[in-house]
C-alpha cells in the first residue's frame, strides 16, 4: 500500500503554467491583523447560486481556500487574472452597460455552490449573505433555503465539511456527473484527483434516492478514466434518531454525522493529499 500511494503522489504532474497572481495561496481566509475576527464579505444568494461581486472579496476567496469560481470563466474571474485577452472574448456575452472601455475590463462575480457559501457562513463566519431584495438572510434560513434548491444538500454539506478537514481544495462536481472533485492545493496547480459521489447511510441502510447502481458505476467509471481522476464515494451516515424533515434539528447535530470514504482502486488519497 505505501508503494501504491507513493507512485500515486509522484504521478500527480503540475499544470505547466501557473499565473504568478494565483501562485500564493493560504488554505483558508484570513482575518483581519488588527481586531483578530474574521473579515467580513457579502454575497447575494440569487435563488440558485451566491454572487460577490466585490473585487476584494473575490481576491480573498480565491486566494485563501481557493473558493468560488468566475461565471464567465473556466476557473478564476477576471480580476483575478487581469486576462485581457479573455476579457476581449467575453464581452460579447453581456450587455453593454456592463462593460467598461476605459479599464477594458468587465465586471465578473464569482459564484459560491451551495455547501462552500454555507461553511463560509457556519464554520468560518465570515458571509454575510442577503436576497436579491438587500435582506440579510440568516444562518437557519440560509440552510432551509439551500435544502429546498438542493435534495441531498444536508449530506453534501457534512461531506464537504470532511474533505475540508482533510486541506483538499472542494469545487463543484456538475460537468463530471459527480457531487464534487476535489484537487491538491487548487485547480491552478494541479487537475483534481477524484470525482467524488456522495451516498447516504440512515439507521444502517442505504437511502434509495442516493443508490448507484451497476450501469451507474460504469459510467461514472469511464468518466474517470477518460478524464485522468479517480473515483470517491463518501458514505454520510446519519444518527438513527434524527428527524431528517426538521432543519432545526438537521443543523444542530450535523457535528454528529460520520463520513466514510470508498475506493475503487487501491490508493490512499490522504497520504497522496500530504506528500505533495
Amino acid at each position: 500500500m505505501a508503494a501504491k500511494c507513493t507512485l500515486f503522489a509522484f504521478s500527480l504532474k503540475p499544470k505547466k503554467k501557473t499565473p504568478p497572481e494565483l501562485s500564493q495561496t493560504l488554505p483558508l481566509p484570513v482575518v483581519d491583523a488588527a481586531s483578530g475576527e474574521p473579515l467580513p464579505i457579502e454575497a447575494i444568494f440569487t435563488g440558485y447560486t451566491i454572487d460577490v461581486v466585490n473585487p476584494v472579496d473575490i481576491r480573498l476567496l480565491c486566494l485563501n481556500g481557493g473558493f468560488g469560481q468566475g461565471m464567465l470563466s473556466r476557473a478564476f474571474p477576471v480580476c483575478m487574472t487581469n486576462a485581457r485577452d479573455a476579457t476581449r472574448k467575453r464581452k460579447r456575452h453581456l450587455p453593454a452597460s456592463t462593460q467598461d472601455p476605459s479599464a477594458g475590463m468587465i465586471e465578473e462575480p464569482l459564484c459560491l455552490f451551495l455547501e462552500e457559501a454555507f461553511f463560509l457562513m457556519h464554520m468560518l463566519n465570515m458571509l454575510c449573505l442577503k436576497d436579491t431584495r438587500g435582506n440579510t438572510i440568516s444562518v437557519a434560513q440560509a440552510f432551509a433555503k439551500f435544502r429546498t434548491v438542493k435534495r441531498n444538500f444536508l449530506a453534501c454539506y457534512c461531506a464537504y465539511l470532511y474533505l475540508k478537514s482533510k486541506n483538499w481544495i472542494i469545487k463543484s462536481g456538475i460537468k463530471f456527473g459527480g457531487d464534487f472533485v476535489i484537487y491538491v492545493k487548487g485547480p491552478q496547480f494541479y487537475h483534481a484527483s477524484y470525482i467524488v459521489l456522495i451516498q447516504e447511510v440512515f439507521d444502517g441502510a442505504e437511502m434509495q434516492s442516493s443508490a448507484i447502481d451497476g450501469l451507474d458505476f460504469q459510467g461514472f467509471n469511464r468518466i474517470a478514466e477518460t478524464t485522468g481522476k479517480d473515483l470517491l464515494f463518501l458514505e454520510v451516515h446519519y444518527p438513527s434518531a434524527l428527524d431528517l424533515s426538521d432543519d432545526a434539528a438537521c443543523l444542530e447535530r450535523v457535528k454528529d454525522v460520520h463520513v466514510a470514504e470508498t475506493f475503487t482502486k487501491h490508493h490512499n488519497y490522504l497520504a497522496a493529499r500530504n506528500q505533495v
